[in-house]
């Protein structure tokens, strides 16, 4: 036999592999390899010890193009990969090992994976493409050996993984190659996501591909497989995303929770067990676009300090999941299992979404990496359910005292407005339906949308024990006239023998003054501490084109704790991130602004906490933040008492970016305490315990990292605290680097 095609990838490092037989130097195209917000860096390459290494595809930009292959008679391919992503979300399409098909001449082959993980095969022979394809799915995570064979004398094809055969046939004609470059990872034939965005890209590790010009026995094959048996074991941080890629991103936040790269959406189904926090989140491994939607999921001691895990959840085959796992939630059963609760989706179908469980696999793991996801439904929407295919995002609590559960999930009714439909359980396995939790009509509240999303439904209590409910949900708009998502909430109470949420007001309240920044809302009570604990996305704000330079999109917002005084929501960062603070930068009590001033221009850093109580004075006061040294550029954090209105002022946080001023009402008694985080693109700002700004600053000047505050000069700061933070993910001297990258 003749080995005409071998790439090994067994470089190790650098941009560029070569081609072992035609002795070709070829490109590693990759997004950064000429970077645009952190220093150019080459692809990630695995050791192995197959061939010494194995080349990392991102999923949305690492491709190789080569010369077309000359190849005209029977052939066997293999090709060692660990997927990390399938194609599931967008129908009929494939994602590329090896591709040298042309389909508008019918000729050439192509292998490739398809939606849920079975390989395909397609070889053409001028008139049309024959497809091949396995109905064993191959394995996320794991290193697979797929091989082909085409016998040009009988036109046979056969197809194997792992060295069993799969499925055979013929083609009837033989067949022609195309003059078309060779691929490796891309779809010669991409679909398109979007104007930026394409599919058909392979997201995972190749150890090798190898072409021999005739076919091989089925015992060559299995030989072959034999020896690689003993070195097809892979670890999870070799195959998952490198959380160390994108450390150096001047925008990419390091103290909050984030994916170690690409696109995520809500944080959800928060839960503690056997002395681990929980927290999920939606994931796509295949690239920083909306897609492909899983279930990312961390681990952490503390609420603060967070650990990748391996995805807990993923689209399957089948009638169930196979376009998606949305947004869920999450509780503790029936002998303290844990339990998800997820939105399935079907696209194929009218009433494409409901309510599907998982449970772990091994109850004895703390960190629960691996779950079942069960083959059959939960809940279902009905003709009787409000908007076909506006029914998501399960949330689910324990009646502690009557060892009930209950769900609820967000849908609209046609001609009546958004609403919240309620389930009750004694198992968290069969739900009983029980009707309308809450409904409000859009004819007086048009800006809550046509339905509702990700309802989440908690006690607040008062350090005297009173207690109240809060029902939160963001607003949606499955149909025109389109109004701006946010999040909202109502304070009441839940009454149980009708099943019926009865606020204590009509009039909502909106969770957060900027602007969509903060949403995709998931809370529990922590059982440490008993407090009602609110999770979110922390939105960014960035074109298609930022977001494919970047590498990611979105982190998750920092964990609040929701609590009552004198009957009215309080809201507050959670005690526990005083972990973060790194280094006191400032500490004073009952100065002048004017003094405050001039300590704050040694105060430069990308990651900080700001704690500062202002005089009680009828004068506008706040704090200038991500600020360059000329005030060329700034964000303005800014309250009027006498107008009783407070806002962020975005119009110059960069020279390159138009901006806005995002705010609402703010009515206090006493001077202004403004709690304000800031890491690297995100600011978070914590008002009197009373209203959030939640937002993002994207500055373009290397220095606009300074702070200061706004007011009169004789002002009187009654105390201010700095800190510098520290970052979750990376070490000191990593950290240090990038802030002085300014």
């Amino acid at each position: 036999m003749s080995l005409i095609y071998h790439l090994n990838f067994n470089e190790g490092n650098g941009n560029q592999t070569k081609e072992r037989i035609r002795g070709n130097r070829l490109k590693i195209e990759y997004v950064f390899n000429e970077a645009k917000y952190k220093e150019n860096c080459p692809p990630r390459w695995v050791k192995s010890p197959i061939s010494g290494y194995a080349m990392d595809f991102d999923g949305y930009s690492t491709f190789i193009i080569d010369q077309p292959l000359e190849l005209t008679d029977s052939f066997t391919i293999f090709a060692l990969i660990a997927p990390r992503c399938f194609e599931a979300c967008h129908g009929e399409v494939s994602t590329t090992i090896i591709d040298q098909l042309d389909k508008k001449d019918k000729t050439g082959f192509a292998l490739s994976l398809y939606r849920h993980g079975e390989i395909q095969f397609e070889i053409g022979d001028g008139k049309q493409i024959c497809l091949l394809r396995s109905k064993k799915q191959i394995e996320l995570y794991k290193k697979t050996l797929i091989t082909v064979t085409y016998n040009q004398e009988t036109t046979e094809m056969l197809l194997y993984i792992n060295a069993e055969l799969q499925i055979m046939c013929n083609f009837m004609t033989r067949w022609k190659p195309s003059t078309i470059p060779l691929s490796i990872g891309l779809n010669n034939s991409p679909f398109k996501i979007s104007n930026i965005f394409k599919g058909g890209l392979f997201s995972g590790l190749m150890d090798f591909i190898q072409i021999f010009d005739e076919v091989l026995s089925t015992e060559t094959i299995q030989t072959e497989f034999l020896g690689l048996c003993d070195k097809l074991t892979l670890d999870l941080k070799e195959i998952d995303l490198d959380e160390c890629k994108l450390l150096d991103d001047v925008y990419r936040p390091q103290y909050h929770a984030i994916p170690p790269q690409h696109w995520m959406n809500e944080p959800h189904a928060p839960f503690y067990y056997k002395g681990k926090y929980h927290l999920f989140y939606q994931k796509n491994a295949s690239g920083p676009y909306f897609s492909n939607l899983h279930w990312g999921h961390w681990t952490s001691d503390d609420l603060v300090f967070w650990k990748n895990e391996k995805t807990a959840l993923f689209p399957q085959k089948g009638d169930l999941t196979p376009s998606g796992v949305w947004s869920g939630s999450a509780t503790i059963g029936p002998d303290d299992i844990p339990y998800l609760f997820y939105t399935f989706a079907n696209l194929d179908k009218e009433r494409n979404q409901g309510v599907a469980i998982a449970r772990p696999n091994n109850l004895e793991d703390p960190h629960l990496v691996d779950w079942e996801m069960f083959t059959y439904p939960a809940i279902t929407q009905t003709d009787k359910q409000g908007i076909p295919s506006q029914f998501r995002d399960p949330f689910v609590w324990k009646d502690e005292q009557d060892e009930i559960w209950y769900l609820i999930i967000g849908g609209g009714i046609e001609g009546k407005g958004p609403t919240a439909w309620i389930y009750s359980s004694d198992d968290c396995e069969k739900w009983t339906f029980r009707g309308e939790f809450f409904t409000i009509d859009k004819k007086n509240y048009p800006l809550l949308g046509t339905n509702w999303e990700l309802p989440v439904f908690l006690p607040v209590s008062d350090d005297k024990g009173n207690t109240k409910s809060i029902f939160i949900f963001m607003s949606y708009f499955h149909s025109e006239p389109r109004g701006q998502v946010d999040t909202y909430y109502f304070l009441g109470n839940f009454d149980k023998n009708n099943f019926k949420f009865i606020p204590d007001s009509q009039e909502p309240q909106m969770f957060d003054y900027g602007s969509f920044k903060f949403s995709g809302p998931s809370g529990f009570v922590d059982p440490l501490t008993n407090k009602s604990i609110l999770f979110s996305i922390l939105q960014g704000d960035r074109n298609e084109w930022e977001e494919y330079d970047a590498g990611w999109a979105h982190n998750a917002g920092l964990p609040i704790e929701l609590y009552l005084e004198n009957n009215v929501l309080r809201m507050k960062p959670l005690e526990n991130l005083a972990a973060l603070r790194d280094k006191m930068l400032l500490n004073e009590k009952n100065r002048l602004i004017v003094d405050i001033n001039e300590r704050l221009k040694e105060v430069n850093h990308k990651m900080l906490e700001i704690i500062v109580e202002f005089e009680d004075v009828n004068k506008v006061v706040g704090l200038e933040l991500k600020k360059h040294p000329t005030n060329r550029e700034k964000t303005s954090l800014i309250f009027d008492k006498e107008q009783k209105q407070v806002w962020l002022d975005r119009s110059k946080s960069s020279i390159e970016r138009k901006g806005d001023i995002q705010g609402g009402s703010l009515d206090i008694d006493m001077g202004l305490t403004a709690h304000i985080y800031i890491d690297h693109s995100t600011i978070e700002c914590y008002l009197n315990d009373k209203k959030m700004i939640t937002s993002r600053s994207y500055p373009s000047l290397k220095k606009s990292d300074y702070i200061s505050l706004i007011g009169d000069e004789t002002i009187l700061i009654r105390s201010i605290q700095v800190y510098k933070l520290k970052s979750i993910w990376k070490n000191k001297e990593v950290g240090e680097r990038n802030d002085n990258n300014q």
